[in-house]
């Protein structure tokens, strides 16, 4: 499937205080399907949480790492209420895919519904599909023998669920559950591995979603490795704040996040992120209220989080 042209932007050079109304501006005077392309040099994961805020549903989203501080993110505008057939042209590895291809697993896709807190599947369980998320948020973890949780990553409209377990059908390799109230859309493992084996499109889809799950994984290894408690929560919180100047309220879902749930995110312990947590505070990089993040001062947080602040916690 051709793909249309995109109109670039190089959200680098744009000032803090109106970037994202100068990217929503952009977006808005485009037409259905046309694409912004946007240039960056930081993981995007907070302009995604802020635009799935802003224009839910309206747009669809490729972010790829392509190494040494160069992210390129596509954005299209989409119609919200297109059929599944359009809506797996939206979702990264079907992007190429051939439209017989889209037409015939579409017809084989399932609905399914999930509460806020609800697994869809377990770390090592056999799961016989290939999950889409339609709307709502999904949280990936992983648990240590001795019952502590590590959080891997989100997963937010059009990503793509349980990838390892429908090529190597094997267990899914993270535990899955629903963070807020979530639609998964599900195709058998089978029907993908078909249209794989016949759509040579389709298959390289996959095998670069696989390469730039592997640049997370390795970035998840590094931070884990040499990035002390202070850096990670702080990255970890940069997905929650606003492109904006100065203290401002924290994107949606920061203020529910407990400090345990801070912790497993950032590859620690409760009382270690609390201790990071109020060193950011005394800085005046987040404001909490009870002990939970209400707003963040992003500047200063990108300092803690880049190494030029202070030292580990």
């Amino acid at each position: 499937m051709n793909r249309p042209a995109a109109i670039t932007m190089d959200a680098r050079s744009l000032q803090p205080a109106t970037r994202t109304e100068q990217i929503l501006e952009a977006f808005d005077k485009l037409a259905l399907n046309a694409i912004l392309e946007l240039n960056e040099e930081t993981d995007p994961r907070a302009l995604r949480n802020e635009l799935a805020q802003l224009r839910p549903g309206k747009f669809s989203w490729d972010a790829r790492n392509l190494g040494s501080n160069r992210w390129t993110i596509r954005v299209e505008r989409i119609d919200e209420n297109a059929e599944p057939e359009a809506l797996l042209q939206h979702v990264a590895p079907f992007g190429s895919a051939k439209a017989a291809t889209l037409r015939d697993l579409a017809r084989q896709m399932t609905e399914r519904t999930y509460r806020a807190g609800e697994t869809i599947f377990d770390e090592g369980e056999v799961w016989p599909y290939l999950g889409i998320v339609k709307s709502g948020k999904v949280i990936l973890t992983l648990l240590s023998p001795d019952g502590k949780t590590h959080t891997l990553g989100e997963r937010l409209t059009h990503d793509t669920l349980n990838d390892s377990g429908t090529f190597d059908q094997g267990g899914a390799t993270t535990r899955t559950e629903a963070l807020t109230d979530a639609t998964i859309f599900t195709i058998a493992s089978e029907a993908v591995l078909h249209a794989c084996r016949n759509d040579a499109e389709l298959a390289l889809g996959f095998l670069s979603e696989a390469s730039q799950a592997r640049r997370r994984s390795i970035d998840t290894i590094a931070d884990l490795a040499f990035a002390h408690v202070l850096q990670r929560v702080a990255k970890f919180l940069l997905g929650y704040a606003r492109a904006s100047v100065g203290m401002t309220r924290g994107l949606p879902g920061v203020e529910n996040l407990s400090q345990a749930q801070i912790a497993a995110a950032a590859g620690t312990v409760r009382d270690m992120a609390a201790r990071a947590l109020l060193r950011l505070k005394n800085a005046g990089a987040v404001e909490l209220d009870r002990g939970r993040v209400k707003a963040i001062d992003r500047a200063k947080l990108e300092a803690f989080a880049q190494n030029v602040q202070a030292p580990p916690v």
